[in-house]
């Protein structure tokens, strides 16, 4: 299940949306964040966690997701703006936990969690990570949109080699042509670089509106719905 009110091809648009609706109309707006309260410590026995619902509902699959991260680069990431934590820390680890983390993607505008696309972290939080997440948000139920807002506190890191990182690995899969307007929430944006403010603002992303700044800390409050900080 999924927002029943984000634009869906298929679901909840007429056939003719494509020439009824301006294209603004039909953009995506999904935000992503993590969270470190979600840990999970190593398991004595790993064989003995079976899953019965593996990629199914709101967790990506769990062995393509592996051949993504054992394959990709593992490059030591450091902050070009303002010495980001979320950026600084990514390659932060802890030997005890199998998992330090979590990322997720959800609708900006209704605050749902969306499809087979929250991610696991095995340090800090890793572009390879949250590249895995947002590419699988984007291939879900989006065929012919081809347009998104994607709200992220370090969009001004992350988009930088994003598109370069997709076509190098085989398991980050998007649809061709999708264009990623990267922008980061008004709370946020004040701790940036002056000079990235007319870029990642959302006043000048046409489509946005005006969202109200809370909306844009959607993933924090539901994860402290689901009983996390």
């Amino acid at each position: 299940l999924f927002c029943p009110a984000c634009p869906q091809p298929g679901v909840n648009l007429p056939d003719d949306w494509e020439q009824v609706y301006p294209k603004w109309l039909v953009k995506l707006q999904y935000i992503v964040d993590g969270n470190f309260s979600v840990q999970h410590m190593k398991m004595k026995i790993p064989e003995d966690d079976v899953s019965l619902s593996d990629g199914l509902a709101y967790m990506v699959e769990s062995s393509a997701y592996s051949d993504q991260i054992s394959g990709a680069v593992k490059a030591k990431e450091r902050s070009t703006c303002q010495n980001h934590r979320a950026v600084n820390a990514t390659n932060a680890s802890r030997k005890k936990l199998r998992v330090t983390g979590i990322g997720a993607m959800v609708c900006a505008r209704h605050s749902c969690f969306i499809p087979h696309s929250i991610v696991d972290f095995q340090k800090g939080e890793c572009q390879m990570n949250i590249n895995y997440s947002i590419c699988q948000a984007l291939n879900h139920q989006s065929q012919g949109i081809y347009s998104t807002i994607l709200a992220y506190d370090v969009a001004c890191q992350w988009q930088t080699n994003f598109m370069k990182r997709v076509q190098d690995r085989n398991h980050l899969q998007m649809t061709e042509g999708m264009d990623i307007i990267a922008a980061v929430g008004k709370f946020h944006l004040s701790a940036h670089k002056l000079e990235y403010y007319p870029q990642f603002s959302l006043n000048f992303v046409e489509g946005a509106g005006q969202m109200e700044r809370w909306k844009l800390h959607i993933p924090e409050f539901l994860y402290w719905l689901l009983g996390s900080d």
